[in-house]
């Protein structure tokens, strides 16, 4: 089983993909050390380590969300005003490397841009819009797709979450 706090960023996103019969089975099952490495090196290498860590849950399947940020105007304890929750299984390590990515772009609306529109009177705000987009390139540096969603019919086809 692979250990995602074993590998840098840039690793994680070229490590070998398993095939797709097994991908199919959801065998990548990452801990939640390997959510948390992962959490570090995205808001390291993104985000400048500008965020606080939310509550991370990692959850059985559930059909809604790979993913979900969840955001409140008040501040947790964590320092952070939502809290993330994931799947707890996955086709491969790539697909929950950048499905928190996604969710974490959220969680920086939320969190440093969501204070800044309070300030001016406006509520807080996490969509796919053009603050969510703003990190795409940043991402994409480092294999990272951001996408408001993936399909799992391309990804079986073309192995590659660019085209998913």
């Amino acid at each position: 089983m692979i250990q995602l706090s074993n590998y840098s960023l840039e690793d994680m996103m070229t490590l070998p993909l398993p095939s797709i019969p097994d991908q199919k089975k959801l065998i990548f099952r990452p801990s939640y050390r390997d959510v948390v490495h992962v959490y570090n090196q995205v808001n390291e290498h993104i985000f400048n380590n500008e965020l606080n860590m939310p509550s991370l849950l990692i959850a059985p399947r559930c059909r809604q969300y790979w993913g979900m940020c969840l955001g409140n105007n008040e501040l947790y304890e964590t320092g952070s005003f939502c809290e993330i929750r994931l799947m707890d299984k996955w086709f491969c390590a790539q697909w929950a490397v950048t499905v928190i990515a996604h969710e974490m772009v959220h969680q920086h609306q939320w969190d440093i841009e969501g204070p800044k529109r309070w300030r001016k009177g406006k509520e807080f705000l996490m969509s796919h819009g053009p603050t969510f987009f703003r990190f795409r390139d940043k991402l994409e540096n480092y294999g990272i797709s951001l996408k408001t969603a993936h399909s799992q019919r391309k990804w079986f086809k073309h192995q590659d979450l660019f085209k998913a």
